[in-house]
């Protein structure tokens, strides 16, 4: 069962000074390793924090990049109820062992609401109203992006990100061209002030995102702003598909997960996809994949025709369906390897039939593959990260993607 907060109608604040098992993530009861992660109150100063755990026998790690009121600390497991029953302590939950030996981590400070930025481990919103499908459709734009990566990349990985979420949930994204319409997510990368009241002061701060209507009003709703000071990567430095996964978590209504190995731990990590924690949180809010639920209309619909020819194939501008993309090999999204070429091959379908499956390369590399229905293409490698996104097209020149990233060494 996922440990994400999902709630049905409102936004809470820090639990302060109540019952100490408030105070405890469940985790904690299943979990022994020793680590701990404890949130301070916000008026409580680190010296102050430091002190606390000290006394109540828990030692402190200087973990360089902690948020603020954050402190990792190590001790009895049997003394958690103590530490957690200070008035200054907030919260405690696990952390990963993994936090001792990055050289630094980067933190989230959580969604956006219309009031402010909602407290950690606070219930979470909503989610974006369903249809009468019971489907969610959004839309997004992508108003910038950022210089520090070849723009073809960095597109590629925001949208990997969003296919991502929308692989296990009933939620889909159209691309768009103008930001401020309905259920758009509005996707930018900027510095210092960039219009909206938490300018980007330093680079600590990777980006911030709204949650989803009503906790935020349109057009606002959703949007995920990145910090375009950061050095952004693939599969190393800053991980752009990492950062933007775990921000598209809180556009669709997620608050964070207590698990350290989530994609929604307040936390980033290089991610290679959802865990499960992630997917089960986000299928609470909007289902599997093909779960709507159809609202009856009190007249049955009518049996339909067969028809006795084959319906005529589409024009261009009369079919709107994109194809349906899938990658067989490899069967990671990020691997390494030593080999000058990899093969990639998969499947691909649509309604009116696939015409071609291209694919490029962001080393600069194109070319078409070899079948459509079932296709597979060789794709040559340079030394270091070579992010390979493949289309398929139909012949109203709709098309749908995927993409993997191989890291040559």
């Amino acid at each position: 069962m996922s440990l994400i907060r999902i709630a049905a109608a409102v936004l809470l604040c820090w639990v302060t000074a109540g019952a100490r098992d408030e105070k405890l993530s469940r985790l904690l009861a299943e979990e022994n390793s020793g680590l701990y992660l404890v949130v301070f109150r916000a008026d409580v100063t680190a010296e102050r924090a430091r002190d606390i755990a000290r006394r109540d026998g828990y030692f402190s790690y200087a973990v360089e990049g902690l948020l603020p009121g954050h402190l990792v600390v190590s001790g009895r497991h049997a003394a958690l109820a103590a530490l957690a029953g200070h008035d200054e302590v907030a919260y405690v939950l696990p952390a990963g062992h993994e936090m001792l030996v990055r050289k630094r981590v980067y933190g989230c400070n959580g969604p956006i609401s219309a009031p402010g930025t909602v407290a950690e481990y606070s219930i979470a919103a909503t989610g974006w109203p369903k249809d009468a499908e019971g489907r969610v459709a959004l839309q997004y734009v992508l108003d910038s992006v950022t210089r520090k990566l070849d723009s073809n990349v960095a597109r590629s990985q925001v949208e990997r990100a969003l296919s991502e979420w929308a692989h296990y949930a009933n939620i889909s994204f159209t691309p768009v061209l103008q930001p401020g319409g309905s259920r758009t997510i509005e996707i930018l990368f900027a510095t210092g002030s960039h219009g909206d009241s938490y300018p980007f002061t330093s680079v600590a701060s990777l980006a911030h995102t709204f949650y989803p209507w009503p906790a935020n009003p349109e057009p606002l709703a959703g949007d995920m702003h990145l910090n375009d000071a950061e050095i952004w990567g693939v599969g190393n430095s800053i991980d752009l598909f990492s950062v933007a996964l775990h921000e598209a978590g809180h556009a669709l209504g997620l608050g964070h997960s207590d698990l350290p190995g989530a994609v929604m731990y307040p936390y980033y990590k290089l991610s290679a996809g959802l865990t499960s924690d992630d997917i089960a949180a986000i299928q609470a809010l909007y289902g599997a994949p093909g779960s709507g639920n159809p609202v009856a209309t009190g007249t049955p619909p009518a049996a339909p025709v067969q028809p006795v020819t084959p319906p005529p194939a589409s024009t261009p501008g009369t079919d709107t369906v994109a194809p349906t993309l899938k990658i067989v090999q490899p069967n990671y999204t990020v691997f390494s390897t030593s080999a000058a070429s990899v093969l990639v091959s998969g499947t691909a379908t649509d309604n009116i039939g696939v015409a071609a499956v291209k694919w490029t390369t962001s080393t600069g590399s194109s070319g078409t593959a070899v079948g459509t229905a079932a296709w597979s293409a060789t794709i040559p490698l340079l030394i270091g990260t070579n992010v390979i996104t493949i289309r398929a097209y139909d012949a109203a020149g709709n098309s749908g993607w995927r993409s993997v990233t191989a890291v040559r060494n």
